[in-house]
């Protein structure tokens, strides 16, 4: 196989089939490979990531807030401090995940922006777990962690912007 440098773009690198020209060509159409020499997914921008960290940020306070509600128990009427920090962890959010997203690096946005939304995506399912009636703190984690995990790679797959 010839270096990636000198890869000649007119032949699979792994069947040796001549290849159409085009720049986004981004698999061999007889065999399927990958084409090793196709243009990388631009990053994101800067604003698009600050914006839906911002937001992935305040849904995680009250994801949070919700399952701290149910875990503690409570109902109503809410004492008043009990309320005052649910509804500052939607804040909290909000400025810890600006301020994660302003630091990150441009080749890591992409992957920054998945992790986010991999993150509410698995406290939803803990609160939903939480709902139901179940109340370990432990359990709760290892349910948004799971689910986070589980969806990371279709959230990925659903953020590309080229077939």
């Amino acid at each position: 196989m010839p270096p990636v440098g000198d890869v000649d773009r007119r032949h699979c690198p792994v069947c040796g089939a001549s290849l159409p020209d085009g720049r986004t060509l981004r698999r061999c159409p007889r065999c399927g490979a990958r084409s090793l020499w196709a243009e990388a997914e631009p990053a994101p921008a800067p604003g698009m990531v600050l914006f839906n960290a911002r937001l992935c940020g305040i849904m995680a306070g009250i994801q949070v807030g919700m399952i701290a509600l149910l875990l503690a128990g409570c109902r109503l009427p809410i004492p008043w401090g009990v309320a005052l920090i649910v509804v500052a962890l939607p804040v909290a959010g909000y400025l810890i995940a600006g301020q994660m997203a302003r630091h990150v690096p441009e080749h890591g946005r992409a992957g920054f922006l998945v992790s986010v939304v991999a993150l509410n995506a698995g406290l939803l399912a803990a609160v939903i777990a939480a709902i139901v009636g179940l109340m370990d703190p432990v359990a709760l984690a290892l349910v948004a962690a799971g689910v986070g995990g589980l969806l990371a790679p279709a959230i990925a797959r659903a953020m590309r912007t080229r077939p």
